[in-house]
């Protein structure tokens, strides 16, 4: 798979076939350039090259560019290509890994062959870079054991949040045995590996994305969902994508999700997994379908549990700190652990956005900001 042809014949160059292939990776969590944002567990932003191994594909999933039925350009890059491509760019330190997903390429354990032979040549190579593969749905498992030998994220997009719905728009798989199954079995390993404590290999992460607003699907299913996946499969990070109708495609009819969507659900994701919140915490601020507004969470979660606030900053606990909007995880754990706190201006040095958490809290006794006048303001 070096190289590849226009309808009409025209031999690609290596330019056109990294631009289309860059592009073809809009629905696996980047835009259309060939250098998209990823984060580390850390939470330290990555910026990686990402690129699909073709757009070619067998599959025909009802929203997707690359679906076997739709008349678009195709293109593909070889193993050795994306090395050298990923090598020349990290190089210049304008990338500090890779993304790599693919069209099915025959079918799942063909894909993951292919996209082993890229994972494991960087690696040989020396590469010691970040590497995120967006595996298909069904990848057997001995490739999954032997990609999290060499990947740090690794997993099979859900896209939705029921076998109903998926069975819909992905008719080739099942959701059950070919994606739920696969994310418990990279549970499995990731948490093996871990007990392991094995430093001599990479220790990967289990990934997932969902498609935002492509079956009408309410925020209250996908947040529930979120919540089950990170208790049974270690979810860390889900990734988000609002639906986009793509022409050619048996929904390119169908209303595009706003793009604010993405922001609020990745904004929930974050309580559920740094704050300790549950599913069913977001009930009160949910409308009557079950979505969210465009609304910060956190601050809308305020407003629906007034008793819990104002809090008191020198004898809070990491719940209650965690609570109060503009403070963090690194922050509710310094102040936690500093001595007594006399001014905003010290809350400000532990990394407190005081101007979000001023109405929230008491410092000494002293609250700057009733909350009865700050929800009215509507503020």
């Amino acid at each position: 798979m070096t190289s590849d042809t226009h309808t009409s014949g025209f031999h690609r160059t290596l330019q056109e076939r990294i631009r289309l292939l860059s592009a073809g990776t809009k629905y696996d969590s980047c835009n259309q350039t060939a250098v998209c944002h990823a984060f580390g567990p850390d939470g330290r932003c990555i910026q990686l090259y990402k690129t699909l191994l073709t757009n070619h594909c067998s599959g025909e999933c009802l929203y997707c560019p690359n679906r076997s039925m739709r008349d678009t350009a195709r293109a593909s890059l070889s193993p050795e290509e994306i090395a050298k491509i990923t090598w020349s760019f990290y190089r210049k330190n304008t990338i500090e890994g890779l993304f790599l997903s693919s069209g099915i390429i025959g079918d799942p354990e063909n894909t993951a062959y292919r996209q082993l032979e890229v994972v494991t040549l960087l690696r040989e190579q020396g590469f010691n870079g970040y590497i995120h593969v967006r595996l298909m749905p069904g990848t057997p498992k001995h490739l999954l054991e032997t990609i999290s030998e060499y990947a740090n994220k690794f997993g099979i997009n859900a896209e939705t949040t029921s076998s109903v719905n998926y069975s819909h728009i992905c008719p080739n798989f099942d959701y059950q045995n070919d994606v739920l199954m696969r994310l418990r079995w990279i549970h499995d390993m990731v948490r093996r590996r871990r007990c392991e404590h094995n430093d001599t290999r990479i220790i990967g992460a289990n990934d997932t994305q969902f498609v935002v607003g492509l079956l009408n699907e309410s925020d209250r299913n996908m947040i529930q969902t979120v919540n089950r996946f990170m208790n049974r499969y270690g979810l860390r990070r889900p990734y988000f994508m609002s639906f986009d109708p793509v022409p050619g495609t048996p929904l390119e009819k169908e209303p595009s999700s706003p793009r604010w969507k993405e922001t609020r659900l990745y904004q929930a994701s974050y309580l559920l997994k740094d704050y300790g919140l549950k599913a069913r915490d977001f009930d009160p601020i949910f409308d009557d379908i079950g979505n969210l507004t465009d609304d910060d969470p956190k601050i809308l979660l305020a407003a629906a549990n007034p008793d819990m606030y104002p809090v008191d900053i020198n004898s809070a606990n990491r719940h209650e700190l965690l609570m109060v909007p503009g403070i963090g995880p690194v922050s509710a754990e310094r102040i936690i652990h500093a001595d007594t706190i006399n001014s905003e201006q010290e809350l400000a040095r532990l990394g407190v956005a005081v101007s979000r958490a001023r109405p929230y809290i008491i410092i000494q006794g002293k609250s700057q900001t009733r909350l009865d006048h700050f929800w009215r303001s509507g503020s």
